[in-house]
């Protein structure tokens, strides 16, 4: 159970698919990956997880890209007498492009650049 691998803290974030916390972890093995102590869990009722499933899926395709957020896998959890569908993925610390540019209105050149360049 995910109790073991990882212990939910703060909340990120909140949107129409869940939740997004911030977890700390043991350092367990998961997938056949150590996870960092620091890791994003985004979470919803596993009645509710197929856009979750596909953003895992999606996220897959792109494990080897150093430029996309790293998926570790899903699991499951129980809580409040419910089960929860939980995303584990790698902890973005400087948060979304998105807050970035609502914190700055715009950006520098050389970071417009360089995000550019990572989604093409």
């Amino acid at each position: 159970m995910a109790e073991l691998l990882w212990k939910r803290g703060t909340t990120l974030g909140q949107g129409g698919f869940g939740v997004v916390s911030l977890a700390s972890t043991s350092n367990a093995l998961f997938n056949g990956v150590t996870l960092p102590s620091l890791i994003a869990v985004k979470s919803c009722n596993y009645s509710d997880s197929q856009s979750l499933k596909e953003e895992e899926e999606f996220l897959g395709m792109f494990k080897h890209s150093p430029c996309i957020i790293h998926c570790f896998g899903a699991n499951l959890s129980f809580e409040d007498e419910v089960i929860i569908y939980n995303l584990l993925l790698e902890y973005a610390s400087g948060g979304s492009l998105a807050n970035r540019l609502r914190n700055c209105n715009s950006l520098p050149e050389f970071e417009v650049k360089k995000h550019t360049k990572n989604v093409l």
